[in-house]
């Protein structure tokens, strides 16, 4: 597989071209003060305009050449830039999170580099060519050398701290601005109610304020910087022509020595200038140069391709540190599900069951620890086996703008429609999505307000089982639904496993638990307990089965609402129906019967037996 590093290697062949192009290009620059310096010293005192003729066809065909050199030079770099970019791009974008981005950049530093900075690098090569002519014509011209470079070195480094303070000012600024406009964005006329959308406007402005205020300062620095060296530039120039004069008045130098030399400097000049500019470039691009050099693709180990994973899955002492002398996300955590079959995972807010979820689809792994789908660990899973095999479901949709079509086959290059729109079905999403005015190519981004949150949510269940997932992880998938989205979200699970997936899911809210086959009860990181669920919901249930309060209370409204609690599945309207008669009952009898007292309490305990008595 090609790596940015090999990427870099394939690049060095263009550096004799280069170089080639670069002394052709700098080796025309003489040729305007040649020119000049035969015209005055020959043409002008003899009149002989064959020569000057001659001379004209000489210097046009040197820049004609010129002219070709630079537009084979640039259309090189150009094209090298493009294949480097798409070349170490292709082994970068297989990285995970921060890492991912952070390559990226660097390569897009490498391919401005090579399009922008590459000639001017080259260039900086000859400053000591150009030097070794102005001494030729005259040694006198090297001390304006010197001297324009050190005043040019002084105005960058005194312009870069002046603008230091007003930069990192209105960066700071423009952060808020951004945050701002994002939470106006994200919350819209809702930010209204507690007046959180004035307040972030009044911000919003205050921050652009801010942004004017810094930005004048240091429009003023970059300002009165360009000023100063065009004056420097300017003044050496004139300098020149000056100190060239009085060698020709001293007869130490031709009038053409003088022009060939000013045009020479300027030259010089204007590469130190280019230069002194470029050098922050080239320290980032030597940098990004170094991390790409540093990047290893393979560091994640061998990657396995597995297209026919039974479902399986084996979680071995999973353990995720928190660090800084807290208790650890996970701790030792260890169970197994079969093929085909459904784990709810339950547990108190804060409890690791998000994390225990994603360390077993592979969105976050455990550090310490191992889960294997089938034999496999779910960390040496090719990109491709995942996304094949593993569907995922956040508590919260998130979506790319984008049409609904797009995000539900997850912007894929080859989107199968007719898949679209069987993932949309299973979802019961598919009669929503076609009443909307554009169907399935509703802008997510531009209509954003067009659904609710409990309809996005089951447009990413539809995105989730578009790829018919071997593997479905759902992190509290009926948190935003209403009652029907939940009966609806239950039929697509049964589908699911009567199809032979496995499905892992964390929840709250029991009214879907009774699809479960197995459950887990996470506490502050533990797998306190694990096994069937009829059995784990009724150990669990049994912690909050009794009541107690005061025998003079008349409301036995309390005592029905405690016993409706007691029961989390659908169907059970009945079963908690004869409860609550009962519980009433044995509340009316036990307190209207025994001794009358102002501190008499009543106590209920409830038990389930089974499912169903």
């Amino acid at each position: 597989m090609q790596t940015p590093k090999n990427s870099l290697q394939a690049l060095k062949p263009l550096v004799v071209p280069l170089m080639l192009f670069a002394c052709i290009t700098n080796m025309a620059v003489l040729v305007s003060p040649l020119f000049m310096m035969q015209v005055l010293d020959r043409v002008v005192p003899s009149g002989n305009l064959m020569t000057l003729a001659l001379l004209g066809l000489l210097a046009g065909a040197a820049l004609a050449v010129n002219a070709l050199v630079e537009f084979l030079r640039d259309q090189t770099l150009a094209r090298s830039a493009g294949w480097f970019e798409y070349s170490a791009a292709y082994s970068v974008v297989g990285h995970r999170g921060s890492e991912r981005l952070e390559r990226l950049r660097d390569i897009s530093s490498v391919r401005d580099f090579l399009q922008h900075g590459a000639v001017t690098a080259i260039d900086t090569l000859w400053i000591p060519f150009f030097i070794l002519a102005v001494v030729l014509i005259h040694p006198a011209f090297l001390g304006l050398v010197a001297v324009g470079t050190l005043l040019l070195i002084a105005l960058k480094g005194l312009s870069t701290y002046l603008a230091q303070d007003a930069q990192r000012c209105s960066d700071a600024a423009r952060q808020t601005s951004l945050q701002s406009l994002r939470t106006l964005e994200r919350e819209g006329p809702l930010a209204d109610l507690m007046n959180i959308g004035r307040n972030l406007s009044a911000r919003y402005l205050q921050a652009l304020t801010q942004i004017g205020k810094a930005q004048d300062a240091s429009l003023g620095v970059q300002h009165g910087f360009g000023a100063a060296t065009r004056l420097v530039r300017q003044g050496i120039q004139l300098s020149t022509l000056s100190l060239g004069a009085y060698l020709v008045t001293q007869s130490q130098l031709s009038a053409g020595g003088m022009i060939g030399a000013s045009i020479i400097l300027a030259k010089t000049i204007g590469i130190i200038e280019g230069s002194i500019a470029f050098l922050p470039q080239a320290r980032m691009s030597w940098h990004a140069v170094k991390s790409l050099v540093a990047t290893n693709p393979g560091e994640g180990g061998f990657q396995t391709a597995i297209h026919d994973l039974s479902g399986a899955m084996t979680a071995e002492a999973l353990t995720y540190p928190k660090g800084a002398g807290q208790s650890p996300r996970l701790e030792r955590v260890s169970f197994k599900i079969a093929p085909g079959e459904c784990l709810a995972i339950l547990g108190e807010s804060g409890a690791g069951k998000t994390t225990l979820l994603n360390a077993l689809c592979g969105a976050d792994p455990a550090p310490i620890g191992n889960v294997f789908l089938d034999e496999t660990d779910v960390r040496t899973l090719d990109e491709k086996t995942r996304a094949a095999t593993i569907g995922y479901l956040p508590q919260q949709a998130q979506f790319i703008s984008g049409s609904i079509a797009e995000n539900i086959a997850c912007f894929s290059t080859q989107r199968d429609d007719q898949k679209v729109v069987q993932a949309a079905r299973l979802a019961g999403v598919h009669g929503l999505i076609s009443a909307l005015p554009n169907a399935y190519e509703t802008d997510l981004g531009a209509d954003a307000f067009a659904l609710s949150a409990g309809q996005k949510q089951r447009i990413a269940f539809a995105r989730a089982v578009y790829q018919s997932p071997k593997y479905l992880f759902l992190d509290e998938p009926n948190a935003l639904l209403d009652h029907l989205g939940e009966r609806q979200l239950g039929d697509a699970i049964m589908r699911l496993k009567r199809a032979g997936v496995t499905v892992v899911m964390t929840m709250h809210r029991m009214a879907i638990i009774n699809l479960a086959d197995k459950a887990a009860v996470m506490e502050r990181g533990r797998l306190v307990d694990f096994g069937a669920r009829a059995e784990i919901v009724g150990r669990l249930a049994n912690s909050h089965r009794r009541l107690r309060l005061a025998a003079t209370r008349t409301d036995v409204q309390d005592v029905i609402d405690w016993v409706h609690g007691q029961f989390v599945r659908d169907g059970d309207e009945d079963f908690r129906q004869r409860a609550s008669v009962i519980a009433c009952e044995m509340y009316n009898f036990a307190r209207t019967n025994g001794p009358i007292e102002d501190d008499r309490f009543l106590s209920f305990e409830f038990q389930f037996v089974n499912d169903t008595t």
